[in-house]
């Protein structure tokens, strides 16, 4: 069975909302990437990079701060489901800006609601 998990260094993270994950897979060009003098496209894809977009819905202080402490070292290794050949694979990442709105303090405890960030190959 082929699981849609998230696994950043080996923790696995709380399940994305639903349609919360955008799994980009990005064309790298050549540097001789362009248009010719008949307008037709020319160059050479020189490598795939895939793109992790993810969105959380409600979320514990708890799993806020598993996310949190997995997507800040630097570089960081994700496992995840290629959508093209429904198998897993793993590739380091990086993470954009994450964004932790607050929802609510019901009895002085947070509560997370749009939790997101984009995590994107090396």
């Amino acid at each position: 069975k082929v699981t849609d998990d998230i696994i950043i260094d080996g923790v696995t993270m709380p399940t994305p909302a639903l349609g919360g994950l955008n799994i980009k897979k990005e064309k790298v060009w050549s540097n001789n990437t362009g248009r010719a003098a008949n307008a037709e496209m020319i160059g050479d894809v020189i490598a795939i990079k895939y793109t992790l977009e993810c969105t959380w819905t409600m979320l514990s202080r708890a799993d806020v701060a598993k996310i949190d402490a997995a997507i800040s070292p630097a570089f960081f290794s994700v496992t995840f489901t290629d959508p093209g050949t429904n198998t897993r694979t793993t590739k380091k990442f990086y993470s954009n800006t994450p964004s932790y709105p607050v929802y609510s303090y019901v009895n002085g405890v947070k509560t997370y609601k749009g939790v997101g960030a984009t995590l994107i190959q090396k």
